[in-house]
């Protein structure tokens, strides 16, 4: 192997003789959250603001997080384990996870917020994100473990050179590199640079380079004596629908690593056959079959507007008559800027809630009908190579002085790559919005967050709506049955039993 080394120095100084280019780098500058104004609650249905001001439901069991607070502020205080957590969960059900029992499953997952810090004003975006993280990841290790196709390749190199002339390097490749680089004139790219290097000549001999130096060049020569490389490829990929998956819980909680704290948004999830059944029958918009428990809306939703910081991702809860429903909390925060005026403060809260309601959206269509397609691949192995190397000068077309040098390569390898898409479609009659609400928490981060539902009655009010717009009232009055659920800013409130699935 033959590699040649031209001077660049003279390219440099050109380039500065020319004239220089200066390139200005901005730094960005993180702004301290502003105090947001005081907790506000957008105007909601009369029948949900009769329910909020209704008694509050017994306190669950779980203990809950009192607040969410800073990653670096975060009290020692000890905090229950995601895996006791889990565990806690699987007693209270009597059923452990990934299992399959009486018609259902449950699954759990988690994953981090990826700025350590609560006190970031775009917390609110990252428990999103980390919500849709953790149940991305849940659906898809449970669908690489039980429909996945796994393909391994180990690939092994191995190469000693022990001959006798192992050291020596070939003299036919210098002797090929004098010729073509002899003089610095040819070593250029055409005669047409003749001008040019003569410039880069006279910019290094001001500089106080010998002339005789100019016109060196170069050469390296390697040679591989020894080898011994192991690769190993593992692929994975799959493919399934998980239609009628529904969070039972979710909890937002601090976990430390490496030394460090960070804020971890968990999720206990569900698939049965009363989750799927419903799943298709509201995807076709038909009356379902599945039944439970008639459950209050003042039991359901949180007693005032902080316990909205403990709810995020999608509910599955009965409504008065009994009949299956949908209850989403989407929600983000807003970075509020001093400076901006009132109406422009205004106006970032209400496109924050547009993006909240359409997060809660998403997950009552991906409830619906959620292909997911996930590929995974890990890369292991361990390199070990020795190699001798010969550096030659060249100058004036002679090859002058030369340095062997040997060089070892040790090296492990470990990669891990996963990617995945989850894609869903469906109809947003029978959903409408059941609140809408803005507070700060302790943090000073404005929180917003949209509940949307899906219920039969809204589904009944949209159909007489479409009805009486075409001509041809039906006579249906909408029901207008709403209920939110669950937790996660710190713990979810539980909502359901199992029976409820």
């Amino acid at each position: 192997m033959t590699k040649f080394t031209p001077i660049f120095m003279g390219l440099s100084l050109l380039a500065a003789s020319a004239g220089s280019v200066q390139i200005a780098m901005g730094q960005s500058q993180a702004q301290a959250p502003a105090p947001a104004p005081a907790p506000t609650l957008a105007a909601v249905p009369t029948t949900l603001t009769q329910a909020a001001a209704a008694s509050a439901p017994p306190q669950a069991s779980e203990t809950l997080l009192d607040k969410a607070t800073a990653a670096n502020a975060m009290s020692d205080a000890p905090v229950q384990s995601y895996e006791d957590w889990v565990a806690d969960f699987e007693r209270q059900f009597g059923q452990s996870m990934n299992v399959a029992q009486d018609g259902r499953v449950f699954y759990s997952g988690r994953a981090p917020v990826s700025n350590d810090s609560a006190a970031d004003p775009h917390y609110g975006v990252q428990l999103a994100a980390a919500y849709d993280r953790a149940v991305f990841d849940m659906q898809a290790d449970f669908i690489l473990q039980t429909y996945g196709r796994e393909k391994t390749k180990l690939v092994l190199s191995l190469f000693e050179d022990q001959s006798s002339n192992k050291d020596a390097f070939d003299p036919a490749e210098i002797e090929a590199a004098t010729k073509a680089g002899g003089s610095r004139l040819d070593a250029l790219l055409d005669k047409g640079l003749a001008l040019l290097d003569k410039k880069l000549d006279n910019e290094l001999v001001k500089e106080g380079v010998p002339p005789g130096d100019i016109q060196k060049m170069s050469v390296e020569q390697k040679k591989n004596l020894f080898k011994d490389n192991l690769s190993k490829t593992i692929t994975k990929s799959a493919f399934h629908n998980m239609q009628g998956l529904v969070p039972v819980q979710t909890r937002i909680f601090p976990d430390t690593k490496n030394g460090k704290k960070t804020m971890v948004v968990a999720v206990i999830a569900v698939q049965s056959d009363k989750t799927r059944q419903f799943a298709q029958d509201i995807a076709r918009k038909r009356p379902s079959l599945v039944k439970g428990a008639p459950k209050q809306l003042k039991d359901l939703l949180p007693a005032d507007t902080k316990g909205y910081l403990d709810e995020i991702g999608l509910r599955f809860t009965y409504d008065e008559a009994g009949r299956p429903m949908l209850l989403s909390y989407g929600r983000t925060s807003v970075p509020m800027d001093p400076s901006w005026s009132a109406s422009r403060a205004m106006r970032a809260e209400q496109n924050a809630q547009s993006i909240a309601q359409s997060n809660a959206e998403s997950n009552i269509i991906a409830f619906m009908n959620n292909n997911i397609q996930i590929s995974e691949s890990d890369e292991t192995g361990t390199v070990n190579e020795d190699w001798a190397k010969k550096i030659t000068d060249v100058s004036n077309g002679k090859a002058g002085e030369s340095e062997e040098t040997r060089e070892q390569v040790v090296e492990t390898i470990q990669k891990f790559t996963r990617s995945g898409t989850a894609t869903a479609n469906g109809e947003l009659r029978g959903t409408s919005v059941l609140k809408r609400w803005s507070t700060q928490d302790a943090n000073g981060v404005t929180h917003v967050g949209v509940v949307v539902g899906w219920t039969y009655g809204q589904l009944d009010n949209a159909n007489a709506i479409d009805a009486q717009s075409r001509g041809r009232a039906t006579g249906q009055q909408s029901d207008a049955n709403r209920a939110p659920a669950s937790d996660q800013s710190r713990m979810s409130k539980p909502i359901n039993n199992k029976n409820d699935f």
